[in-house]
């Protein structure tokens, strides 16, 4: 168990407890409030590196009361449709309930959760069982990754499809021969024969594309 309250990890830890654990199912209460904050609307992103070969499962359970400390929340005063395609977008298969709390388990912390484990045994964890057997039979270990036009890797480490790509992707080009040859093959694939002169100027007929006068995007509208 754990709080995560206005501070916003509990999302975050709740994936981090299913990875590298692919018996265990974690369902995470998210207040709407806490839903507003910084850590838990980064940690939606967590579902992309989460491999249903080899993790666990997380099951985000989204309680809009409708407000926070200071006022109501803006999820707690949108349309179901709205929220069911903005976690659609994130990545998830969102289902709206509906549920109402009987007068005599308002006060019983364990009635309540009772119904909720319920619930969650009938429906939900089947149906994760169900897409991580379907997974590990199709053994589909693919991300999301987007493939970049990128040297795709130095003597030491890969470079296109990691972290680096994001980075200076080839470095001490001066000192080292290895890099500036991988360089060099990196920027003949653009073909800049097509693109410049021997001189190393724009050809004319690409400069006379760009826009002049007040179409310019700096342009001054007079």
């Amino acid at each position: 168990m754990h709080e995560g309250g206005e501070l916003g990890y509990a999302l975050l830890h709740a994936f981090g407890a299913a990875f590298d654990n692919p018996d265990l199912i974690v369902a995470c209460v998210i207040g709407d409030g806490e839903a507003e904050t910084c850590p838990l609307e980064g940690s939606w992103k967590s579902v992309n590196f989460l491999n249903p070969v080899r993790d666990g499962a997380v099951l985000p359970i989204l309680h809009l009361n409708g407000y926070k400390i200071s006022g109501p929340t803006v999820e707690g005063r949108t349309s179901d449709e709205d929220l069911k395609a903005l976690y659609t977008g994130r990545g998830y298969n969102p289902i709206s309930s509906k549920a109402t709390i009987p007068e005599s388990c308002t006060n019983s912390w364990q009635a309540r959760s009772t119904n909720v484990t319920t619930k969650f045994e009938r429906f939900s964890a089947r149906r994760v069982r169900a897409v991580q057997k379907t997974t590990c039979l199709a053994d589909d270990r693919s991300t999301h990754a987007q493939r970049m036009d990128l040297p795709q890797r130095s003597r030491r480490y890969p470079i296109e499809g990691t972290f680096r790509s994001h980075q200076v992707p080839l470095a001490t080009i001066r000192e080292n021969p290895e890099h500036l040859k991988i360089l060099e093959n990196w920027m003949r694939s653009y073909q800049p024969e097509l693109l410049f002169d021997e001189k190393g100027a724009f050809i004319e007929e690409l400069a006379a594309l760009a826009p002049t006068g007040n179409r310019r995007m700096g342009g001054i509208l007079t």
